[in-house]
């Protein structure tokens, strides 16, 4: 027992005690980051901005701390944004930022209960830092998926647009020019059709096959916009897709095992995009003879890739001036996944999907 002129327990100074052991907290956080092998620690500029967030948080659990009741700063929508969007662009899941905040949390909390005496004045002090501290955390998480949400939504916007200009180019290019020739033919049949009949004839065939080409060119682009049963069966449409190009001197094979029923009809349909724009390249702007897909389903991922044996490019080189490699990398980031593009003049192209389900499965 204390004697008369003994102390009791004294209530601790959790705000100096924050403030003191701030760089002990924040490297623990960074440590604990670098175990969980988090995608956050391993770039310096999402690690900067965590522990950059990290320190505001410790100053809104000081600031409530001061007040007696939860606060959380204006200066968290700047950095949160910046976080969002910066792991957006970087292909980090928000899952990982999720496991960040949880380890962040677990850091500051573990770190206070190490001290604390136990008496009701020290309870109550904790449940306020524990409260501030919460407020803070979940506030910027709110504002940092509204900033990953938004960039990805102008990415797709821009996907969007660069899809529609690749579409005129296709109608252009593909039906176009059949069409001026079958136009420029009948003028000529026009022209030479009283004085020339045979010369006349002849340019009637010719537009006649320059129309027949146009319909197949059309049928090739039609298919390409409106796939059947993407959202059903990833492999009935690639065939169908498959069935609708020109394959002649080209081994194009299409390999599929596991249930398709793991994955979501989300899944299944951004993967059929991803694997059909690969193909398409390869055979569009690689000259391969032979082309192999794989498709491969698991109860918790997807795996495929496309391999083609043709020219190849160097390295930082896009084929299909590169808007149709980035269109797959960003619909692989839509769903979670990853697409990764491997080439060599000369030596083919490996273009590979791994989506992890993580709750997408249907």
């Amino acid at each position: 027992m204390a004697g008369d002129g003994e102390l009791g327990p004294q209530v601790p100074d959790f705000e100096g005690f924050l403030e003191a052991h701030r760089s002990e907290i924040l490297e623990a956080y960074a440590r604990n980051l670098a175990a969980l092998d988090s995608p956050i620690s391993r770039d310096p500029t999402a690690l900067r901005q965590a522990l950059a967030n990290a320190e505001q948080i410790l100053d809104d659990v000081a600031e409530t701390l001061r007040s007696g009741s939860i606060r959380v700063g204006d200066s968290h929508k700047i950095i949160a944004w910046e976080v969002g969007a910066t792991r957006a662009a970087s292909g980090v899941h928000p899952d990982e930022s999720l496991r960040a905040a949880s380890v962040w949390f677990q850091a500051v909390v573990t770190c206070l209960l190490e001290r604390m005496p136990g008496d009701a004045e020290s309870m109550r002090l904790l449940t306020l830092v524990v409260l501030g501290l919460e407020r803070s955390i979940t506030t910027r998480i709110r504002e940092s998926s509204a900033s990953y949400s938004s960039f990805l939504l102008d990415k797709v916007h821009e996907a969007q647009v660069e899809e529609r200009r690749r579409i005129a180019r296709e109608l252009h290019d593909r039906l176009g020019h059949g069409l001026s020739v079958a136009h420029r033919q009948l003028e000529l049949y026009d022209l030479h059709r009283a004085n020339k009949p045979a010369t006349a004839t002849a340019k009637v065939e010719t537009a006649q096959q320059a129309i027949l080409e146009t319909m197949q060119n059309l049928r090739a682009v039609t298919s390409e916009l409106h796939p059947q049963e993407p959202l059903n069966s990833l492999e009935k449409a690639l065939l169908y897709y498959l069935e609708t190009v020109d394959m002649d001197e080209v081994d194009i094979r299409l390999r599929v095992s596991g249930d398709e029923t793991w994955a979501s009809p989300t899944v299944r349909d951004e993967s059929f995009l991803i694997l059909r724009e690969a193909a398409r390249n390869a055979l569009s702007h690689g000259n391969p003879s032979k082309v192999l897909i794989r498709v491969d389903f698991a109860p918790h991922e997807l795996r495929a890739s496309v391999d083609d044996d043709g020219l190849g490019f160097a390295e930082g080189c896009g084929r299909s001036d590169g808007v149709g490699l980035l269109s797959m990398q960003e619909r692989a980031a839509i769903i979670g996944g990853t697409t990764t593009i491997t080439s060599r003049p000369g030596h083919g192209t490996h273009v590979e999907l791994y989506v992890p389900f993580s709750g997408l499965t249907a």
